[in-house]
This record gives C-alpha cells, sequence and structure tokens, in this order.
C-alpha cells in the first residue's frame, strides 16, 4: 500500500487511509509488523494466507506480517484506516496480550465484524488517532498511539474471553490435544525470538520429548520441524513483500547465522532465498 505520507513508515505507529487508489489488486500489501483496519464504506476482496476474505462497513481486520495479504478486488467507494504498527511493537504486543484464546481467534478469523452498539465508537478511535497524529509531537504521538493500540487490544482479549465465557464450557478434550494447540498458539507468538523446543516444552511444563510426541500424534512432525515451518511461512512472505535482505530478515528473525537460516529455507523449498524471491517477482 502506497501513501503520499512514506515518512509515516518509519514510525511505530501510522495510521493512514486506505482506498481503491491506495491499492493495487494482485500486489501484496507490505505489512511491517502489525495492520489494524476498518472499513468504513464500500467492499474490498482479499486473501489472507490463501482464505479470500470480504471487508465491509465496520469490519475489522488483524492482520500480522506473517499472513500473505493480497487485494483480489474492490468496489470504487471503498474506503478504509489502517493502524500499522512496526515489527518491535507488535512483538511488544504479542508478549503483553496472554490470552492464547485471543491470538487463536486472531490467526483463525482475522477478519470479523463490530458490534453494531459500537460502530460510532470504533469509527471514532481511528479518527481520533488519525487527529493525533497529525496534530501532536513525534514523543506525545508515541506515547497515545502506543497507549490506545495497548488498550484496544486488552479491551478485544476482554470481548472474546467474556464472549466464550457466555457459551460456556467447551467440549472436553484430552490434555495431549489441548497441549498440541497451546503449543501452536505459542508458537504463532513467539517464534521470532525462540526457535529451541526447550522453550515450548517449558512454558507448557511438559519434557521436549513429550512435546515431540504430542506433536507427531496431530500434526505429523516433530516441534523443531513445526517451529522450522512457521519461519519458512515467515521467510516466504518477507521475500515476496519486501526488499529485505537475507541477513536482515535472519536479524529480524533472531538468528545469528543467516547461513543456517538459508539452509533451513532450501531444505524446506528446494531452491535458495534469493532464488525464491527472484522466481516470485518474473
Amino acid at each position: 500500500m502506497k501513501s503520499n505520507s512514506n515518512n509515516h513508515y518509519w514510525e511505530p505507529y501510522s495510521c493512514l487511509p486506505a482506498d481503491s487508489s491506495t491499492w493495487k489488486c494482485g500486489q501484496p500489501l507490505t505489512v511491517d509488523g502489525c495492520l489494524v483496519m476498518i472499513c468504513l464504506k464500500g467492499k474490498a476482496e482479499i486473501s489472507i494466507s490463501s482464505r479470500s476474505v470480504t471487508l465491509r462497513p465496520y469490519r475489522m481486520a488483524l492482520i500480522t506480517y506473517d499472513m500473505v495479504t493480497v487485494p483480489l478486488g474492490f468496489s470504487d467507494d471503498f474506503s478504509a484506516v489502517c493502524l500499522r504498527i512496526s515489527f518491535s511493537e507488535t512483538q511488544d504486543i504479542f508478549f503483553l496480550i496472554t490470552s492464547n484464546r485471543f491470538w487463536e481467534f486472531v490467526f483463525k478469523s482475522t477478519v470479523f465484524s463490530v458490534p453494531a452498539p459500537l460502530h460510532d465508537l470504533a469509527a471514532n478511535w481511528f479518527a481520533m488517532l488519525e487527529w493525533v497524529q497529525s496534530n501532536c509531537g513525534e514523543e506525545i504521538r508515541y506515547k497515545v498511539m502506543r497507549n490506545e493500540t495497548e488498550n484496544l487490544m486488552h479491551i478485544m482479549a476482554d470481548q472474546l474471553e467474556r464472549h466464550l465465557g457466555q457459551l460456556g464450557s467447551n467440549p472436553a478434550k484430552n490434555r495431549a490435544w489441548v497441549l498440541a494447540n497451546e503449543f501452536i498458539a505459542l508458537l504463532s507468538r513467539h517464534y521470532a525470538r525462540h526457535h529451541d523446543v526447550a522453550y515450548y516444552a517449558d512454558r507448557l511444563s511438559i519434557t521436549p520429548n513429550y512435546l515431540n510426541i504430542i506433536n507427531r500424534r496431530y500434526f505429523r512432525t516433530t516441534a523443531k520441524e513445526q517451529i522450522n515451518i512457521q519461519l519458512g511461512l515467515v521467510m516466504k512472505n518477507l521475500l515476496h513483500t519486501t526488499d529485505l535482505t537475507v541477513k536482515e530478515i535472519s536479524e529480524r528473525l533472531h538468528f545469528d547465522d543467516p547461513s543456517y537460516l538459508c539452509r533451513m529455507f532450501k531444505k524446506q523449498m528446494g531452491m535458495t532465498p534469493l532464488q525464491y524471491r527472484n522466481r516470485m517477482r518474473d
């Protein structure tokens, strides 16, 4: 997505409009960290991680940088507002919001409707951020937009937990199934910083060997293979949608040795990262 205010891309938070003149069909959106968006008018068809979704008025989208997001088409009157959040700030939010059910909902749903009583509140929230961005100094702008973003995430997580509570208890599932899904939820939030099986096993209070056993049972991979699959998906997206070098990608994913990441990628894809990038851009 392009904007006349390119300087906003270098800020941790930036609130920008989106419409049919700023999106190009078939061209992936560049999402540095996270994108929170609300549709105000019209509609847009978008592919998010190969799933086709529709943005209509007062539907919100929460898109992270590991989701390949491609506009497929939109109406002439399509209008939306986007809050862009940098990679480092997104990682902080992942650690801040501890509700696994919230992150599971985000990664499964991505686009969701704002309840009718909250339409004006949601639109005014984005309008307030736009005003802050245009009228406040850099330090105040950062503090306010960070606080407001954290508050929004807390409220969304709280409302989801309340809603799930109203639905009653989830159907009973065996402990291994629960642990396997908790591992995937943890991995979705922490893969950039933690690539070792022991970290996730420790968070789940089980041994690495048992984590491998339940992962094979439900996903037919080892826990380490699942970690590498997640990293490979993210790397594919960054190679496709950004001009980051392999070294910069390895730094972003907290790898000290870029060559190790390249070997892991080639094992998955059968080609080097640069070969993959060139093929995707031909």
